[in-house]
């Protein structure tokens, strides 16, 4: 089926005023798809590239490369609160991430050492009417294009090497750790910002839906046999609500939630060596074990031999840079022991062991089966037979999990 037509944006020179200011005009823009359909289920996205005068038509004409997203097909929006969903990405944009940099600046970062690990964000709007409760069709969240600036995803089939691992790691420990010194050092600022990690309500049988079928699925990979007893426990043990309840402290931090391989961008220098990241996607984030970060970006998207041969480094790597970040940010980090973080660890692995099964299902698809119906979607989730190659993976990380203890 054809991706669909990228709608009219209407009137985006009023989002792009708040960036560039009042006396911007817009000469030209197109749009296109820049995703295949099905790539992204909780928005639709379009490239737009826009010829801009910022400061009227006497000024010099500017190319911008955009991103535009907007509202997800229907049958999105009959399972998740949309307008949640993209209020709480506006918000990380607006407001979470700005008091970030304002932090770094406070502990006197240099300008070129600031927490630069998102794209660059122009603005968004939820309707052209006005009215903090609109939400109509002309939604839309402006941001960067970062493949016009060379970032990219790494592929599916082969995952993220160790190389793009680590920088990744590096980044997670940063992000988590600014949450952490905001609610160290602005304890009243931060409870409002928390507010905005309200959990997404959504379609809670979906996931029930999906239990059954992940299980008998493991139950069919020999190697798993002597285990299944453990692995049919975790999954017993675990309900929906577990991944909403408040985190063990001091440990508790903003938590993107769904950062695998499709949510991860990078950048390499001439060499072909990854120097910088961007995690994307915003839409789904809590207040909650920072460590849920970790083990979702390692388990379901690291390459089998980073997972085999150097997961400990990796592990080692995130608290030694969560620690010295806190430092940094003239934090003290008594609370913040190594058997603490290893019992965090812990519990995020059995809160994601399931979301890691289902990626790694979805990386293990030959193609990605664009989203028609709610029927559809539950028979993707619920399908009986998995194949060989998912089969195997799943068997491979579970394994990993299981000689550590983790299940």
């Amino acid at each position: 089926m054809a991706a669909p037509n990228p709608p009219v944006l209407r009137d985006f020179d009023v989002i792009l005023r708040k960036k560039l200011g009042d006396k911007l005009i817009v000469d030209s823009f197109e749009t296109s798809n820049l995703v295949s359909p099905g790539e992204n289920t909780g928005s639709t996205i379009y490239k737009v590239d826009v010829v801009v005068r910022r400061n009227g038509r006497d000024s010099e004409p500017e190319k911008l490369a955009l991103v535009a997203k907007m509202l997800p097909p229907q049958v999105v929006r009959e399972m998740v609160d949309i307008p949640h969903t993209f209020r709480k990405e506006a918000s990380m944009f607006e407001e979470i991430i700005p008091e970030y940099v304002a932090l770094e600046r406070e502990c006197g970062f240099p300008e070129s050492e600031l927490f630069d690990a998102a794209p660059d964000y122009y603005g968004t709007r939820f309707s052209l009417e006005e009215g903090e409760d609109k939400f109509d069709e002309d939604t839309a969240i402006l941001m960067e294009n970062l493949k016009a600036k060379n970032y990219y995803c790494c592929a599916r089939k082969s995952g993220l090497d160790y190389a793009h691992c680590k920088l990744l790691v590096e980044a997670l420990a940063r992000f988590h750790s600014l949450a952490v010194a905001l609610k160290l050092k602005k304890p009243a600022l931060f409870t409002e910002l928390k507010k905005l990690t309200k959990p997404v309500e959504f379609d809670h049988n979906l996931i029930s839906s999906s239990d059954s079928a992940l299980l008998s699925n493991l139950r069919k990979c020999p190697s798993l046999a002597p285990h299944i007893g453990k692995i049919e426990k975790v999954f017993s043990d675990f309900k929906t609500e577990m991944l909403f309840a408040k985190p063990d402290e001091p440990w508790g931090s903003i938590v993107h939630t769904d950062l695998w391989l499709n949510n991860v961008m990078f950048c390499a220098d001439d060499s072909g060596k990854p120097i910088k990241v961007k995690l994307i996607d915003f839409q789904n984030y809590l207040y909650s074990n920072p460590m849920r970060d970790l083990v979702v970006s390692l388990f379901s998207s690291a390459q089998q031999n980073v997972r085999s041969e150097h997961m400990d480094e990796m592990i080692d790597l995130y608290y030694r840079n969560f620690v010295s970040n806190l430092k940094r940010l003239g934090c003290n980090v008594d609370s913040f022991n190594r058997a603490s973080f290893d019992k965090e660890l812990a519990s995020a692995v059995k809160l994601e062991y399931k979301h890691c099964l289902m990626i790694l299902k979805v990386l293990a698809q030959d193609h990605v089966e664009e989203l028609r119906d709610v029927t559809a979607i539950v028979d993707n989730l619920c399908a009986s037979d998995y194949s060989p190659a998912t089969l195997k993976v799943m068997a491979e990380t579970t394994l990993k999990l299981i000689e550590r203890n983790w299940l």
